[in-house]
């Protein structure tokens, strides 16, 4: 695998274990695609099809697979494409089927040769701290307000989440100013890869420090657990792309989310 396949295979693998036990939630792994969907959950974050890659004789099949695929379920086809799909036009083909690019991309930040970084130290004043299962609903609500998210969602995050508390490759934090929870973030381990996702801040004066002591304990536990790189996803141009860039992460590539309605 090249570098990009790696990463995006290698968020995926990561959270398969909490696939495999979370209801509603499938997560497929080929060779030629990988394609999650959540019967509780209709957002294109959880229901995508991404890493396609085959001959171009077998493209236009495999369009076809992945749009039946979700509009069975009565969601949108919704596929992302990086620089490891193929074939080359497969971007044409999808605009040709009528699938629609949106406007924003996402990019993929790395942070590489985790074990020789200096890692600093946490800013005072805010604690990070794991989550126990009964805190599933809190982590949930911070989230959602972080990103002032409608809390109609905070059921099916909640159903989504619970499986994964307890596999030993995911950790979720909670960060905290002065006992009340300010922020989230989740870290999910593959082989040599710390995946971290979830990330949200509430943002109030309370709340200063939140991200980088949560990326500070993130890195911490990655690095015990034998990892050398960590990544995460974000809106290209966005404020949290450029702190993780002051924060030695570098852009790996980015991707395009195309969709097409039923």
């Amino acid at each position: 695998m090249n570098e990009i396949q790696a990463l995006e295979w290698a968020n995926y693998a990561a959270s398969r274990a909490a696939a495999e036990a979370t209801p509603g939630l499938d997560l497929l792994m080929r060779e030629d695609l990988v394609l999650t969907c959540s019967e509780v959950l209709p957002l294109p974050d959880a229901n995508h099809a991404c890493l396609l890659r085959t001959e171009m004789s077998l493209t236009q099949a495999l369009i076809e697979e992945v749009v039946e695929a979700f509009h069975a379920r009565g969601i949108a086809a919704s596929i992302y494409l990086s620089p490891a799909c193929a074939p080359e036009d497969l971007a044409a083909r999808l605009v040709a089927r009528g699938f629609v690019a949106l406007p924003e991309q996402e990019a993929w930040m790395i942070l590489s040769d985790l074990p020789s970084i200096r890692i600093p130290k946490p800013t005072p004043g805010i604690t990070v701290r794991a989550i126990t299962p009964e805190e599933v609903v809190t982590f949930a609500d911070v989230y959602l307000t972080a990103f002032g998210m409608d809390t109609a969602f905070a059921p099916p995050l909640v159903e989504l989440l619970g499986p994964s508390i307890g596999p030993a490759n995911t950790h979720h934090y909670l960060a905290l100013s002065e006992g009340a929870p300010v922020g989230t973030l989740s870290l999910l381990l593959h082989e040599r890869f710390g995946v971290l996702g979830s990330a949200g801040v509430i943002r109030s004066p309370n709340s200063r420090g939140a991200a980088t002591n949560m990326v500070i304990t993130a890195a911490l536990e990655a690095r015990a657990r034998g990892c050398d790189t960590l990544m995460l996803q974000t809106t290209a141009g966005t404020m949290l792309e450029r702190f993780l860039r002051i924060r030695g992460f570098r852009r790996a590539f980015t991707r395009t989310c195309y969709m097409l309605p039923c």
